[in-house]
């Protein structure tokens, strides 16, 4: 019942993490849940007043929320993460621009094929979107390049997983992806044909996934993922790579560094797509 609770409080934010969406089921598991859930609020803000050097009054926030869930019994395991982010900023005499949107949520069933508990098979079920719509200031008007599944993805793999470590993952296996942009406006932009919603593609998916506190109360988180079309070239491969660390200043209070990497040639202007954020805030752990 605790966990129908936390899935529809998800729902209730959505309809209003990173590191990343990353699954870890801990070695001292057996026949039981572990639910971690925890909400911060980071924020900065800036007034000028006859200031010598210059600058502009701004505010931003960002609020974040996510749930990790794990499950073991006998040679069974299944892990979920719900990952909500939002963040604005607003500069004045400027526009309110959004600097962070995620909606993302990760399942994955496995089972473990040998004593050690290093080898298992997995089935994986993922979806990314935003909430908002998110523009490109970069040159004259504003241009909208993305909404609330515009794009969205879901991927779907079954594969096989090598686990030396509980807080190190390798894996590989067999993927579907679905590329969906419900606004015909923006669909030239993520590879999908004028006239369909949706792209279709099939491959090989690949995976290392890293959780770990290297330092006390410093905790780094790491992801890296390929999808190979079988259609096209390898040089056409999707890449990411997800980092984040989070440091505990206190109680409530943390710091977090996140860096991405994104290459997809579906996606505009073909060109690598890189996310930088540096943030200090209110963190609080409800489970």
């Amino acid at each position: 019942m605790k966990h129908f609770f936390i899935l529809l409080l998800f729902i209730g934010v959505a309809v209003q993490s990173t590191a990343q969406e990353t699954i870890i089921i801990p070695d001292t598991l057996d026949n039981e849940w572990a639910v971690n859930w925890i909400v911060g609020l980071n924020g900065s803000q800036s007034t000028y007043n006859n200031w010598a050097a210059g600058g502009q009054n701004n505010i931003a926030a960002t609020f974040f929320s996510k749930v990790n869930g794990a499950y073991r019994k006998g040679k069974f395991t299944y892990g979920y993460v719900f990952n909500v982010r939002y963040g604005i900023t607003n500069i004045d005499g400027e526009d309110s621009r959004k600097t962070d949107d995620r909606l993302a949520t990760k399942h994955r069933a496995a089972y473990i094929l040998n004593n050690e508990n290093t080898m298992n098979a997995f089935a994986e079920i993922t979806f990314v979107t935003q909430f908002y719509d998110g523009y490109d200031y970069s040159s004259g008007p504003r241009d909208l390049i993305s909404d609330f599944m515009a794009p969205g993805y879901f991927t779907q793999s079954i594969g096989y997983a090598y686990t030396p470590k509980d807080y190190v993952s390798f894996e590989a296996g067999l993927g579907l992806k679905q590329t969906i942009v419900n606004d015909d406006t923006i669909i030239p932009g993520y590879g999908v044909d004028t006239g369909n919603n949706l792209l279709s593609e099939g491959g090989l998916k690949t995976g290392i996934s890293f959780s770990k506190e290297i330092l006390p109360n410093v905790n780094y988180t790491s992801r890296f993922e390929t999808f190979n079309n079988l259609k096209k070239a390898i040089v056409s491969t999707d890449v990411s790579w997800a980092n984040e660390i989070t440091g505990k200043i206190n109680e409530y209070l943390s710091a977090s560094f996140q860096f991405e990497m994104v290459y997809d040639d579906d996606v505009i202007a073909n060109e690598l797509q890189t996310k930088q954020i540096l943030a200090a805030g209110l963190l609080v752990n409800l489970r």
